[in-house]
């Protein structure tokens, strides 16, 4: 079975491989929008509308715009939820591309040639960053230099707009094999449990929000 993995699936999968593979492998349910994934996609639309736009930012988000703001004044080739995609050979393809085996989307992408570098954020509408995951730019960050052999230097960000805070990293295209290794091995337990047939579910605070039934999961 070919998987296309993603950032956001590896962390879904390490969370709970049960939970994994009923909503994501089998779709028998799905993971329903709560007020604040719908706040954080609101957040995400306004964004993208400003930087490409130049649309001014509704009144609920105006203590936002200077996030925004300094993404914008960016000089070099500006791109908005740009999709992604690279094969398990660690070279660039589309998106949807059957071959593809890693997905993703920078919120904010800006690709600058002529210095070899490149700036990409991702926007957190989190009550807090204290559990700030800089592997989501670390991932990212592969992938930009995967599609863009010019770009040596990926500078990137984790915006989290609501608490104010910034959190960034930095990675080298001499880090790559590195990176592309340590992401292989993450996927490589997702795709050991798909051949061995074991989805172990894995007991935490979360179960309490997990969609899944009684009957598909003791934990529940």
């Amino acid at each position: 079975m070919a998987l296309a993995h993603s950032y956001s699936a590896i962390k879904d999968f390490e969370s709970c491989p049960r939970k994994y593979h009923v909503v994501r492998i089998l779709k028998q349910v799905k993971q329903k929008d709560t007020e604040a994934t719908l706040y954080g996609t609101a957040v995400h639309k306004a964004f993208e509308e400003f930087i490409r736009d130049k649309t001014p930012l509704p009144e609920t988000f105006k203590s936002y715009e200077p996030f925004v703001e300094r993404l914008a004044q960016i000089r070099a080739d500006v791109r908005c939820e740009e999709k992604l995609g690279i094969r398990s050979d660690f070279t660039p393809c589309g998106f949807f591309d059957k071959d593809v085996w890693f997905r993703g989307i920078p919120d904010f992408l800006a690709i600058d040639r002529e210095r070899g570098v490149a700036r990409l954020a991702d926007y957190k509408t989190g009550k807090t960053s204290r559990y700030a995951d800089v592997g989501q730019l670390e991932l990212m960050a592969a992938m930009v230099m995967s599609h863009h052999p010019e770009i040596d230097i990926v500078k990137g960000a984790l915006l989290f707009v609501v608490v104010g805070d910034v959190i960034k990293a930095e990675f080298s295209r001499e880090q790559l094999p590195e990176i592309f290794s340590k992401w292989a091995g993450r996927a490589n337990m997702i795709e050991a449990a798909v051949d061995h047939g074991v989805w172990n579910p894995k007991q935490s605070a979360l179960c309490k929000f997990c969609p899944l039934t009684d009957d598909m999961c003791e934990y529940r």
